[in-house]
């Protein structure tokens, strides 16, 4: 049975979703960033201003979205372990960051969670008199994972997606992104500072944060201030048609994939095994919770590939698909569970590691009995899963 992982009706729609006007810190209008990226095949940015958010859905028509969305931020006062200074921090350098970006559900929701003004700065100052807010606009912002967590928290209540962003510029090490709770994405690939560093496509952050047990889809997007920082990474969404709802639904559902470079075509499970179909590329891989990978490279007798299938084994728990093109660049799927997946499918990808030898019968005949014993309404968590597995087999 063939089960899609992006819909196989619909479009993809390309989309920016990290980006700054002159509203903020950026150069260019906000009309100018539309015309631009329109330009450019980009059906919808995210003007993500820094602490300001405005409604800017008169640039939104039948060919553009204009995302109501801003970047919401953490310094930490203190130095990091890696100077030889006491006390306070010295440098911007050497200040670090947590950067979040919050999306609105509904175009026109302009207030603002756990706000206050004396975290707004640069030309985003110039428009104080016109912010919304929730509560008090007194919030006061503490460089702990539980106050971000309080931060993610209410911003998830009050109807926004939050997107976790560019950990390298950010300075931020595994004790902190570890520890995050309810975040709806990841910014995999920030194409303005992996553009100055090559630092920040972060697929290894990704990684580590789904096992420690986080569950988010990713993203791309530009984080542009300039016209040099344009086009160079975004968000491919799967939607019937172009509009605010329909690509907020789409990224809630998961149906998109962050990308630098490759498009990514088809992607379904059959027969307990992934297939993705992409753009000309030198390699496709795919990556699970465990040791187990796999990939498809190029070479001399096939320079390009454009397909790949990979067999999914049962302790995989996930796994995800990246696909590098000639320059460098990457696509990269989110992450997909296996318990996302229904009995039918959990049956032929055990029944297909059972068949190639590489699941010790016993192990996979009891898995089969407790996927066949399980109530389709309880889910299939495969680490319930293996439990009774285990107990069947005692």
């Amino acid at each position: 049975m063939r089960q899609y992982l992006l819909p196989q009706g619909g479009q993809f729609y390309k989309v920016n979703m990290h980006s700054h006007s002159n509203l903020s810190d950026g150069k260019q209008t906000p009309e100018e960033i539309k015309e631009a990226y329109k330009a450019h095949g980009y059906a919808a940015v995210a003007f993500t201003e820094h602490e300001g958010l405005f409604d800017l859905s008169h640039l939104t028509d039948d060919e553009f979205i204009a995302i109501t969305s801003y970047e919401y931020s953490f310094g930490n006062p203190n130095n990091p372990p890696f100077v030889f200074y006491e006390g306070k921090v010295h440098t911007f350098d050497h200040n670090e960051q947590v950067h979040l970006n919050f999306y609105a559900k509904d175009p026109h929701n302009t207030k603002m969670v756990c706000y206050n003004p004396k975290r707004v700065w640069g030309n985003t100052r110039n428009y104080l008199d016109q912010f919304e807010w929730v509560g008090e606009p007194d919030y006061e912002r503490v460089f702990t994972v539980e106050c971000m967590n309080e931060v993610i928290k209410t911003a998830r209540e009050n109807g926004f997606l939050v997107a976790y962003n560019h950990p390298t510029w950010s300075l931020n090490t595994y004790p902190t992104y570890s520890r995050f709770e309810n975040l709806s994405a990841f910014e995999i690939a920030n194409g303005g500072a992996d553009k100055g560093s090559d630092l920040d496509y972060t697929p290894y952050v990704y990684d580590q944060m789904a096992r420690t047990g986080q569950r988010m889809i990713c993203v791309g997007g530009d984080d542009n201030h300039n016209v040099g920082g344009f086009f160079l990474a975004w968000t491919m969404i799967k939607a019937d048609k172009l509009g605010y709802a329909e690509l907020i639904d789409g990224l809630e559902k998961g149906n998109c994939y962050a990308s630098m470079g490759p498009e990514i075509y088809d992607l379904y499970v059959e027969d307990g095994k992934v297939t993705v179909k992409c753009s000309d590329a030198v390699g496709i891989y795919y990556g699970s919770a465990g040791r187990h990978t796999g990939c498809k490279l190029a070479n001399a007798d096939n320079p390009v590939v454009n397909e790949a299938t990979f067999t999914i084994k049962p302790e995989d728990f996930y796994f995800r698909i990246s696909v590098k093109d000639k320059d460098g660049k990457h696509a990269n799927t989110r992450i997909y569970y296996l318990d996302e997946f229904g009995k039918d499918t959990l049956v032929e990808i055990v029944s297909n590691v059972k068949q190639a030898g590489t699941l010790k019968p016993e192990i996979a005949d009891a898995l089969l009995s407790a996927i066949e014993n399980t109530e389709e309404q309880d889910g299939y968590d495969l680490s319930l899963l293996y439990q009774r597995a285990v107990e069947l087999l005692k």
